[in-house]
């Protein structure tokens, strides 16, 4: 008898990574916030950025938020859109377009941003331009629930010495490859694009933190959808959990 793979995360159209099909970790946190009713109404909307399939947005989507879906695919959204209750697609605005590059919105005007495994696809100087738009779109108080891969991922083993040699010197952005081949041949990062920005939990906290936004927690740790060939120490993503300033 053939055993057949257990599936855990879905391929995007455009590969760009894989989407999750159930929500963990940092997401589920995210959506805790939302059905407490701490933001997520017509004046304080919630953009989930690379929302790919739109697992995480539609959930907030049926606990009554008022969502913003971004995606760099418009097949995503569509499909995102058609899977969305009828009832519930008033509440719903779709954004295509790159973050940051060309997604824009006004000053204060969300209450929460969700941004998993999107921006580990920035180099350094987008992943600045990126968090202080954030920071300006959040309303006071208003939260970023971000998750990221880290180098600890167990396809990146080869590059961990040297990107410990990097932390050690104080490179700005240690965790930067350009050309992801050059340290992994796994199988599975030919479905993404050719670079990655592999970021831990203090690299990250320190970039939220000079973009103006106040760090609540920064850790790091196994996503629970992780395919054991992915797997390493326990270190294998980051997550983040920031508010903007003034409450």
């Amino acid at each position: 008898m053939t055993t057949r793979p257990i599936r855990r995360r879905q391929l995007t159209r455009n590969r760009m990574g894989w989407a999750a099909i159930e929500i963990h970790n940092v997401s589920a946190l995210f959506l805790d916030a939302c059905r407490s009713g701490a933001f997520g109404g017509s004046a304080d909307p919630i953009l989930d950025l690379g929302s790919a399939y739109g697992l995480v947005g539609l959930a907030a989507l049926r606990a009554g938020a008022w969502v913003i879906l971004n995606d760099l695919d418009e097949r995503h959204l569509a499909e995102a859109e058609a899977d969305a209750e009828p009832e519930d697609r008033r509440r719903l605005t779709l954004r295509a377009g790159h973050f940051p590059r060309v997604v824009d919105f006004p000053d204060h005007s969300l209450g929460a941003v969700h941004a998993c495994n999107v921006l580990h696809f920035l180099n350094g100087r987008e992943l600045e331009r990126g968090l202080r738009a954030i920071a300006r779109w959040l309303q006071p108080g208003g939260m970023l629930f971000a998750q990221v891969v880290t180098p600890y991922l167990g396809p990146f083993q080869a590059f961990q010495q040297e990107y410990e040699r990097r932390l050690a010197e104080g490179v700005k952005w240690p965790g930067w490859i350009p050309k992801v081949s050059v340290y992994s041949q796994h199988r599975k990062l030919g479905q993404m694009p050719a670079s990655v920005h592999l970021l831990d939990d203090q690299t990250l906290a320190r970039a939220a933190a000079n973009a103006g936004l106040v760090v609540e927690r920064a850790w790091m740790f196994r996503p629970a959808d992780l395919a054991p060939d992915l797997t390493l120490d326990g270190r294998e993503a980051a997550g983040l959990i920031a508010r903007a300033p003034g409450v």
